[in-house]
C-alpha cells in the first residue's frame, strides 16, 4: 500500500467493515478483460470467507470457470469534505480490497449455510429455517477463500501521543 498512514491493519476494524457493508464488487477476469459485478454478500469471519449468490448463468460465471482468481471490494463512505479550492475537497471513507480463489458450491449443506448467512444479514427478522432442496438447486452459491486482504481509511487516523486521551 502506497499510503501506509491510511492503512487499516486491525482485524477487528477490517471485520467490521466487511460485516456492515451492504454491497461488494466482485472483480473477475477472462481473456485479459476485467469485469466488475456489484453484489450482495456476506462475510464469515470464522472461516475467513465471502459468500455470494446468483443465477446459474452469466458473464461472471463464465469468467470464474476460466479463471478462479478474483478481487472483491467494499467501501463505507462517511461524508464528502468540501474545501476551497474545490480540488482540495476529499471524501471520508473506509475500504477493504481482498484477493482470493472463488468456487461454485455444489454441496447442499454448504449452500444452505451460506444462504442462511446471507438471509441473516439482509433479512434478519425472517425465520432461520433451512432452505428446501428446490431453492438450493436453483440458486448458484459462490464462496471466496480469502488469500490477501488490505484496508484503508481517509482521512488519516490521528496519532495519539498521550495515552490518557484515547
Amino acid at each position: 500500500m502506497r499510503r501506509k498512514d491510511k492503512e487499516i491493519t486491525g482485524r477487528n476494524e477490517i471485520d467490521e467493515i466487511l460485516l456492515t457493508s451492504m454491497v461488494g464488487r466482485l472483480g473477475t477476469c477472462a481473456n485479459g478483460i476485467p469485469y466488475i459485478t456489484p453484489m450482495n454478500f456476506t462475510y464469515d469471519k470464522e472461516t475467513f470467507k465471502i459468500f455470494l449468490h446468483c443465477a446459474h448463468e452469466g458473464r461472471k460465471l463464465e469468467n470464474i470457470k476460466n479463471n478462479p482468481n478474483v478481487c472483491f471490494e467494499v467501501e463505507e463512505v462517511k461524508e464528502v469534505i468540501v474545501k476551497q479550492p474545490t480540488c482540495a475537497s476529499s471524501v471520508a471513507y473506509r475500504s477493504v480490497i481482498l484477493f482470493g480463489i472463488i468456487k461454485l458450491l455444489s454441496d447442499l449443506n454448504a449452500k444452505n449455510y451460506a444462504l442462511l448467512k446471507l438471509a441473516d444479514k439482509y433479512a434478519p427478522k425472517n425465520p432461520k429455517t433451512p432452505f428446501p432442496d428446490t431453492t438450493l438447486n436453483r440458486t448458484q452459491v459462490l464462496e471466496i477463500e480469502i488469500k490477501e486482504i488490505t484496508a484503508k481509511r481517509s482521512p488519516v487516523k490521528p496519532v495519539v501521543t498521550d495515552p490518557s486521551k484515547k
